[in-house]
C-alpha cells in the first residue's frame, strides 16, 4: 500500500512524498505551481527541483527526511506516545511533521492546509518551572498529553512562541497553525554532575561569539529558577506588519543534508574509533563541509564563515563540531547562504568524555595534538589559502582573551557559575595563544611536504 504526505512552505503545496511501506521505496513529487514559482527552492541540493519523480533516489528522500526528526529520548518518547517505531520514518513524520526546523510543514491530507487556526497555550513560568524539575519522569516534549515535535539534537528541548523579549515581559506559548510557529527554542540546565553549567556554558560560547562580531543565533538565560538557556531560531522571522502576529518560516538544511549523508555520519569516523575501523572516515568532514561552498551564491564569503566557525571551535574547544552543527539557508533556486551559528559548547571543560574531534584538521582528531602541519593539511584539503588562515586566525585570536574576560564578568552568571564561566576565560585565553602561533607556523610550511 502506498500513502502520500503533503509538503506545505508558507501555506503552499511545494510537494507530494509517497511511501510504499513494505518495501520502504520513497517517491517525490514537486507540486507544478511550484515549479512554476520563481521563488521555488527545492527541500535539498539532492533532492533538486528539475527532475522527474522517478529520479529521485528513493534513499535520498528517507535521509532527509530523517534529519527532521527528533534524536535521543525525544526520539523514545515519539515513538512511545504514537504507538510507531524507530525504523518508521514516514509514520513519525506523519505525526511530528507539523513543526519541523526549517519551513517545512507534512500532513496527510491532500485538500487542505496545515492546521485551520492559531492555537495558543500560554505556560506561565511557574509551570515551566515544575516541568523542568519532573522532566526525568514527564518529558519535556509531552504537554497537554500531546507529544509535541522537538527539534533534532540529544538535549532536552522545548520550541515556544515568545512574543516579545524576556526582559520586556515576554511570555511563553505553545503554538499550532500555519500562521502561526514557535520561535524560540528552551534548553534547560541538565542537573547532570558530569555536565555542570551546561547552559552558562552554551550560554557563554554564543555570547562570545556575539561579542567577537561573529554570526550566531541569540541566546538568553532564564531563571525557573534553574538556568534555561533561550535561543532564538533563525529560521522563524516574524511579519510584524500583521495582525494577529504571523511567523514566516525559513527553509534551512543542515550539512549532511546538504551533502546526502544519514544522521549516523555526522561524525567523520563513522563507524567509530576501534582500532580496526578508525581508518574509515566516510562520515562528514570538514573537506566536505567547506566542498559546500560550491553550492552557494558567494563561495568566497561561505568558505570564510566556515573557517571562521571551524577556528572559532578550537578557540573554544568544542570538540563536538559535527555535521549536524553547520546549517544553510537554501534560497530561491537552491543557492545555499550558511545560518548563524549554534550548538556551541566548551565540551573540554568537562572531565570523563570522549574528546575526539567529530572532524579532523587534517588526519588529526585530538585536541591537544592539533600541530601547524594538520593546519596546513586542512587548508590544502580545503582549498584555503594559508596566508588567509593565518590572517583570520591571529585575528579571532587576538578578539577572542578580551572578549572571553568581558563575558566572564557579565551579570548573566550567579554564585559558582562565576567561577566556571572564569574557567573558560582562561581555556579560551590559552587557545587563543596557542591559535596565532600555530597559524604563523602552519604558513611557513613549505607546499611540497603537504
Amino acid at each position: 500500500m502506498t500513502d502520500a504526505l503533503q509538503v506545505w512552505t508558507d501555506n503552499t503545496l511545494m510537494a507530494v512524498i509517497e511511501h510504499e511501506g513494505r518495501d520502504d521505496q520513497w517517491r517525490l513529487r514537486y507540486a507544478p505551481a511550484w515549479l512554476a514559482n520563481p521563488q521555488a527552492f527545492p527541500l535539498s541540493p539532492a533532492l533538486p527541483l528539475g527532475r522527474a519523480p522517478d529520479e529521485h533516489a528513493s534513499a535520498t528522500i528517507k535521509r532527509f527526511i530523517e534529519h527532521l526528526l527528533p534524536e535521543g529520548r525525544a526520539l523514545d518518547v515519539a515513538v512511545a506516545y504514537k504507538g510507531l517505531t524507530k525504523s518508521n520514518v514516514f509514520g513519525l513524520i506523519r505525526a511530528l511533521g507539523a513543526e519541523t526546523a526549517g519551513a517545512l510543514q507534512f500532513t496527510g491530507d491532500a485538500t487542505a492546509t496545515p492546521a485551520d487556526g492559531p492555537k495558543q497555550r500560554e505556560i506561565p513560568l511557574s509551570e515551566l518551572a515544575e516541568r523542568v524539575a519532573q522532566r526525568e519522569q514527564l518529558p519535556l516534549n509531552v504537554w497537554d498529553g500531546q507529544v509535541r515535535m522537538s527539534v533534532a539534537g540529544l538535549q532536552d528541548k522545548l520550541v515556544v512562541f515568545i512574543d516579545t523579549p524576556l526582559a520586556e515581559g515576554g511570555r511563553l506559548w505553545l503554538v499550532d497553525g500555519q500562521r502561526m510557529a514557535s520561535t524560540h527554542i528552551l534548553k534547560p540546565d541538565t542537573g547532570n554532575p558530569k555536565t555542570p553549567h551546561l547552559a552558562v556554558n552554551e550560554h557563554f560560547c554564543m555570547s562570545l561569539a556575539r561579542r567577537m562580531g561573529l554570526p550566531v543565533a541569540d541566546v538568553d538565560l532564564l531563571r525557573t529558577p534553574h538556568p534555561v538557556l533561550v535561543v532564538r531560531r533563525f529560521d522563524r522571522a516574524m511579519a510584524s506588519a500583521h495582525t494577529p502576529v504571523q511567523v514566516q518560516r525559513l527553509h534551512i538544511i543542515d550539512a549532511c543534508q546538504a551533502c546526502d549523508l544519514p544522521v549516523s555520519y555526522k561524525y567523520e569516523r563513522n563507524l567509530g574509533n576501534a582500532a580496526e575501523v578508525r581508518h574509515i572516515r566516510d562520515g562528514m568532514s570538514l573537506e566536505k563541509l567547506f566542498a559546500c561552498a560550491d553550492l552557494s551564491g558567494n563561495k568566497a564569503s561561505t568558505r570564510l564563515a566556515m573557517l571562521r566557525w571551524a577556528l572559532f571551535q578550537f578557540l573554544i574547544g568544542n570538540s563536538d563540531a559535527h555535521g549536524k552543527n553547520f546549517s544553510f539557508f537554501v534560497r530561491p533556486g537552491g543557492l545555499l547562504e550558511p545560518t548563524p551559528w549554534y550548538d556551541l559548547v566548551s565540551v573540554l571543560q568537562y572531565d570523563g568524555f570522549d574528546t575526539e574531534l567529530a572532524m579532523a584538521w587534517g588526519d588529526v582528531f585530538e585536541h591537544e595534538a592539533v600541530s601547524p602541519f594538520a593546519l596546513a593539511d586542512f587548508a590544502t584539503r580545503c582549498r584555503i589559502d594559508r596566508k588567509l588562515l593565518r590572517r583570520e586566525g591571529q585575528r579571532l585570536a587576538k578578539l577572542a582573551e578580551p572578549a572571553a574576560m568581558a563575558q566572564a564578568l557579565a551579570a548573566d552568571y550567579e554564585g559558582d557559575e562565576r567561577a566556571f564561566a572564569q574557567g573558560i576565560a582562561s581555556f579560551v585565553a590559552k587557545q587563543a595563544k596557542r591559535l596565532a602561533q600555530l597559524v604563523e607556523d602552519a604558513a611557513h610550511i613549505k607546499a611540497e611536504y603537504l
